[in-house]
């Protein structure tokens, strides 16, 4: 994981080389209403990589579009291939998503026992992790109030997963048990077209654990931009996204950065076929 790290901190450096490259299209060009059209999308990120295959349809011109997307993900803990459907109006977003994980960097512990960082960690330095399957599903609506030049991104999800009790989820990068979890999402920034979008950002989420309900609050920072590294345009695109979240206890966090905290930095290059 320490390369991984290195190669993150490389990444952004890089962001910045490429920052007087490529004017054409603005940095902060994903905040905008996106163009109808398919794309092929190709994601690297901190601990996998995903290929996307996307479709925008307008309904209304300007105040209304259809998205549907097929996604592969193939990652350090996991691999997963979902069906997603959105439809935005004006300022609203209402979407679907049914997907099936197989996760081969499981910790699934006995029920009672605190599925820590470090008690994780033990584990994977002595080989016991092993695997599980399950489907998922979620729904999602999603609102934005776009304020000159700030913009305010809200998400609010239900999301059932039939995962075994008290696992480790390498998503949300906290264990839990299986069943339904609600997630919102709030993330307030500033945008510039010479610069991209940066702000704080924060979640909360209603989880079953322990035969019961827990609630947590995170708290963060969310960066995009638009680097440069492939030719900007109308038929190829590409952006960097950075993310931070913190919170109490000793469970959150991606175990292998022996930190509690969940990192996630992905480059995506777009192209429209």
């Amino acid at each position: 994981m320490g390369i991984v790290r290195a190669a993150t901190l490389g990444m952004v450096g890089a962001l910045f080389w490429a920052a007087s490259a490529q004017a054409k299209t603005p940095r902060d060009y994903m905040l905008n209403p996106p163009s109808a059209g398919t794309f092929a999308h190709l994601d690297g990120y901190t601990v996998g990589a995903q290929a996307s295959l996307e479709n925008r349809a307008h309904l209304e011109e300007g105040m209304s579009m259809l998205h549907t997307r097929a996604s592969v993900v193939g990652s350090f803990p996991y691999v997963e291939g979902s069906l997603n459907l959105d439809m935005r109006v004006f300022l609203f977003t209402f979407g679907g998503t049914i997907a099936y994980r197989r996760v081969h960097r499981n910790h699934t512990l006995p029920a009672g026992v605190a599925n820590t960082l470090d008690l994780r960690n033990e584990r994977e330095s002595d080989g016991l992790q092993n695997d599980q399957s399950f489907p998922w599903g979620e729904a999602r609506l999603r609102m934005v109030v776009p304020l000159d030049m700030f913009f305010w991104i809200n998400t609010g999800t239900l999301r059932w997963e039939d995962r075994e009790d008290n696992s480790f989820d390498w998503f949300h990068g906290m264990p839990h048990d299986g069943g339904m979890l609600g997630r919102f999402d709030s993330a307030f920034l500033y945008r510039h077209r010479d610069f991209g979008a940066i702000g704080p950002y924060g979640r909360y989420m209603d989880l079953p654990k322990d035969g019961g309900r827990e609630g947590k609050l995170y708290g963060g920072l969310l960066f995009m931009t638009r680097p440069g590294f492939i030719k900007a345009g109308r038929d190829a695109v590409d952006l960097f996204l950075f993310q931070t979240l913190f919170t109490g206890g000793d469970e959150f966090g991606l175990h292998g950065y022996r930190i509690p905290i969940y990192l996630l930095a992905v480059y995506r290059a777009s192209l429209r076929l």
